[in-house]
């Protein structure tokens, strides 16, 4: 007599997927049930559920989920009768430049013309994903950041809207690799003195100097050039060579400068992406400011506010990973760094000096003199071996000179005829009482308005320089 089918066979069989030969989680489990509970040996397991022992064997060892695995590659006779030919062409392909190596659409371009291939493009296409090697330089590892120990830097662009006009912002980013701690600053160019004064912002924020920098190979730092000697298996190598200001920088503030490979900015992955999130995140729609420094000091407040959040995969705040990192940064110089370049220029005869497609003015003695430029991100200084001669601030691009109306008031005493044409006076704003005293000379002196403008520029030593006049410098 045999023993009757217990309830949990009943409809089984039919739950059995066909296309794949696996059975359900839920069959399984009923699998095990009639065997362990129901007392059914594994033959009449079998039996009921219309399976080989194989399989109720198998149910029995493991309650699922199972993974289907295909034993043997799935036949493709159109596709292997050129595969060896593919294989070679993909294997030739490691020792030729990386642009010039097959794509999988030329690979099926190649078999068309060449073996009267008759597949599709896709069919070539699957046969590569498979089939081609991982680049192991297009893999990146995970890394973990030492306490104190780097920061990461870059620049990027935004466009924003200053005093109504609508400009290109260049964006200097800096984070501290372990806390993630940012500093943003916006300049109107990027260029050497923007990326010094960067760095002077960016430790004055972080109130310490991590140990070790990491960077692209920006122009503005220095020069990659090729070493003397070859590096064995590596062959000929390029190396960064900084420029001066960057070393005087680094000897500074004592820290260390690490140059990234040539393109490979996923090597400072930290600071890669920041410029993008930010813009995305606080530029967005875009800012409409009065000038720079107020599009600064919003930066500087939504940096501050970041503090407040967690970052992915850490279980702390930046501003709680940042009070423990700040105390291990090194220290402040005890002098400001200068974060200028330096230049020697000649006075010409109009008085002026020429940096960057813009001249500056200085005082009348100077006239024919070499003397030392300082270019500052923001301001422009004139120095002698005595000491600073004149300060203006910065102007970008092509345009006007940008004087001061003092250094030309000796020779407007000589030459008043120039007064109305002078570019020091047009540039210049008086005072509202000045600019009467000078309409009432004019009235007094009717045509001849030499007379009037002598009058006016003779009086200048009877008032102080800052009731006559506050010139743009």
């Amino acid at each position: 007599m045999t023993n009757p089918e217990p309830d949990t066979v009943r409809g089984v069989a039919a739950d059995t997927n066909r296309e794949t030969g696996m059975i359900k989680v839920a069959n399984v489990e009923r699998i095990r049930w009639a065997h362990s509970r129901d007392g059914l040996s594994i033959r009449a397991v079998a039996r009921a559920f219309h399976m080989s022992r194989k399989t109720v064997r198998r149910a029995l060892a493991d309650p699922g989920p199972w993974e289907y695995q295909r034993r043997k590659a799935a036949p493709a006779p159109v596709m292997d009768s050129v595969a060896a030919v593919a294989e070679r062409w993909l294997l030739d392909d490691e020792s030729v430049p990386r642009k010039q190596r097959h794509t999988a659409r030329r690979i099926w371009q190649r078999l068309e013309a060449e073996y009267g291939f008759e597949g599709g493009e896709s069919t070539v296409r699957q046969w590569v994903r498979r089939n081609r090697r991982a680049d192991t330089r297009s893999v990146t590892l995970p890394l973990a950041h030492d306490i104190g120990a780097e920061a990461q830097f870059d620049f990027g662009e935004a466009l924003v809207r200053i005093a109504g006009v609508e400009t290109k912002a260049h964006l200097f980013c800096a984070r501290l690799a372990y806390s993630t701690r940012d500093v943003l600053c916006a300049y109107a160019r990027e260029d050497r003195a923007a990326w010094l004064d960067g760095h002077v912002q960016a430790f004055q924020t972080w109130g310490g100097v991590p140990a070790t920098g990491w960077y692209d190979n920006p122009s503005q730092l220095g020069k990659l050039k090729v070493r003397a000697e070859e590096v064995e298996g590596q062959g000929k190598v390029k190396e960064f060579v900084r420029c001066q200001e960057f070393t005087a920088l680094q000897s500074a503030y004592g820290f260390r400068g690490h140059h990234c490979n040539p393109a490979q900015g996923h090597e400072k992955g930290r600071v890669e992406g920041l410029v993008g999130y930010f813009r995305r995140t606080y530029l967005v729609p875009v800012p409409d400011v009065a000038d720079w420094a107020e599009l600064n000091r919003i930066l500087a407040e939504r940096c501050l506010a970041e503090e407040r959040l967690r970052r992915r995969g850490h279980s702390t705040t930046v501003g709680e990973r940042f009070a423990l990192e700040q105390p291990l940064l090194g220290p402040l110089p005890p002098t400001p760094f200068l974060a200028c370049t330096r230049h020697r220029v000649r006075v010409t005869q109009q008085q002026l000096v020429t940096f960057k497609e813009r001249q500056y003015s200085v005082p009348l003695r100077w006239v024919g003199q070499w003397l030392t430029l300082r270019a500052f991100a923001w301001e422009i200084q004139v120095w002698s071996s005595v000491g600073c001669v004149a300060r203006h601030q910065r102007a970008f691009g092509p345009g006007d000179p940008v004087t001061n109306f003092w250094h030309y008031l000796p020779v407007l005493q000589r030459k008043p005829g120039a007064f109305d044409q002078a570019i020091p006076v047009r540039q210049a704003s008086f005072p509202t009482e000045v600019q009467a005293l000078l309409e009432a000379l004019e009235t007094k002196h009717g045509d001849d308005r030499r007379r009037a403008h002598r009058r006016r520029l003779d009086m200048k030593g009877q008032a102080a320089s800052s009731e006559w006049c506050t010139a743009t410098s």
